[in-house]
């Protein structure tokens, strides 16, 4: 996997890109319950204490934080925008200490957080090799780092009508599977723990996250797994690292 820098201005970009992040209330049904579903794994595995302060890089819509703060958890939320990070405050008043930094120079001092999460974020890094290791820094020593990422995604290029060049669909840069993603977190300095695969393709086509949704946890993740390994199509990787 290259880790090669791809985007000439990643900061307009991605202020730009601010603006389209669709608020959790207004998904359909399948894709809403499916990202709960996600988000809610990413908490389980989380397993900080009530007191515990985790940094949310790359907060988008402040889902993830306020699902952390219904748990006890102290949040501080972080996105490169003005505009995202003023749109999961709103979302979510009272959910983190939102600031708006750079995944890559965050103005926060070194070993902060119990543990910092990355989702859905890696696989937009022009960088992920840079992005990891600001979040090493951040993580107290025996802190974990919790990154989630499309699972061996098969990325779409179109070419772009205003400067015809070929660009990604959904703006993912970069492909991860447990191999390439553990070796950027060994690099920084990490060391993976655990690898959990998430939310079946297959199930999610035929609308089971919908029609789970009132399901215990453990219920859904059970038939989740169980498919998962039965055929191979997570959608989604999660990968525990701790900084020693």
């Amino acid at each position: 996997m290259s880790t090669e820098p791809r985007l000439s201005d990643y900061r307009t970009h991605y202020r730009l890109d601010a603006d389209q992040i669709e608020d959790p209330a207004a998904l359909h049904p399948v894709r809403s319950a499916s990202e709960r579903r996600r988000l809610q794994t990413i908490l389980r595995v989380l397993r900080l204490r009530s007191n515990g302060l985790v940094l949310d890089m790359g907060c988008g819509s402040g889902w993830f934080a306020q699902l952390c703060h219904e748990s006890g958890i102290r949040v501080v939320a972080t996105d490169i925008a003005v505009t995202g990070v003023a749109g999961a405050r709103a979302r979510f008043p009272g959910a983190a200490q939102f600031a708006v930094t750079d995944a890559y120079h965050a103005a926060l001092a070194d070993e902060s957080f119990d543990a910092v999460v990355l989702s859905e974020v890696t696989e937009h890094l022009d960088d992920p090799t840079a992005g990891l290791a600001e979040a090493a820094r951040l993580t107290r020593r025996g802190g974990r780092v919790l990154v989630s990422v499309p699972y061996r995604e098969s990325i779409v290029e179109h070419l772009c009508v205003h400067c015809n060049r070929l660009t990604p669909a959904n703006a993912h840069l970069h492909s991860f599977d447990e191999a390439g993603l553990g070796g950027v977190l060994t690099e920084v300095g990490l060391r993976p723990q655990q690898t959990h695969r998430m939310t079946n393709k297959l199930l999610e086509l035929a609308g089971f996250p919908s029609l789970s949704r009132r399901w215990p946890y453990w219920s859904w993740r059970a038939v989740d797994v169980m498919l998962n390994g039965l055929t191979g199509k997570p959608a989604f990787l999660l990968m525990v690292a701790e900084r020693s």
